[in-house]
């Protein structure tokens, strides 16, 4: 019995440990969309031409189907299963630039939308080109940029659209896709 039990725990702290070593995704996006305080918690990402890669963040959970079409285009989409509108954003860049290595002075240009569940007028599209554009700012982007590797980064922003409030500080840490998407943010030669 007590060799059993041992057994038993020493097998749970093996699946713990293969656990931690894979890394569980993780996703914060804290900010304001026309001035109202939004929080998105979910997230999924999907990875074009094993360089530009895609983020979708949500208030809601994504249903496993839903991550999986993401996957595939690149495309969430903007209402739930009920047909109602999301709170949610999406980031579409290449983090390697030239190189493999994802790294925030690579980044050259970064493609957001945003939309609120309140309102399809505070939804936005802005196009950053970077260094040149303030309004967005990748402090950390770090990670193995390959199809099954990981993504892990910190993008911060403030964006005067209409005379409405746009902010954002986003963190994650996501495994990518095995599959490559069948569209995606385009990344050059």
């Amino acid at each position: 019995m007590r060799q059993a039990r041992f057994r038993f725990l020493f097998a749970g702290v093996l699946l713990i440990s293969a656990l931690a070593a894979r890394g569980e995704d993780s996703c914060l996006v804290k900010a304001t969309f026309g001035g109202k305080a939004v929080t998105l918690k979910h997230c999924a990402v999907a990875m074009y031409d094993a360089k530009g890669v895609t983020l979708y963040f949500n208030e809601e959970p994504i249903l496993a189907e839903e991550a999986a079409a993401f996957q595939w285009n690149s495309y969430p989409k903007e209402k739930d299963a009920s047909g109602r509108p999301r709170t949610m954003m999406t980031l579409g860049f290449w983090p390697g630039g030239a190189d493999a290595a994802p790294s925030p002075g690579a980044v050259k240009s970064v493609e957001m939308t945003v939309g609120h569940s309140s309102s399809p007028m505070l939804g936005r599209q802005w196009v950053f080109d970077l260094p040149a554009d303030k309004g967005l700012t990748i402090l950390k982007l770090s990670g193995n940029l390959k199809l099954g590797g990981r993504l892990a980064g910190k993008i911060t922003g403030v964006r005067k659209s209409d005379g409405l409030d746009y902010s954002w500080d986003i963190v994650f840490d996501l495994a990518l896709p095995a599959k490559a998407a069948a569209a995606g943010p385009a990344c050059g030669p």
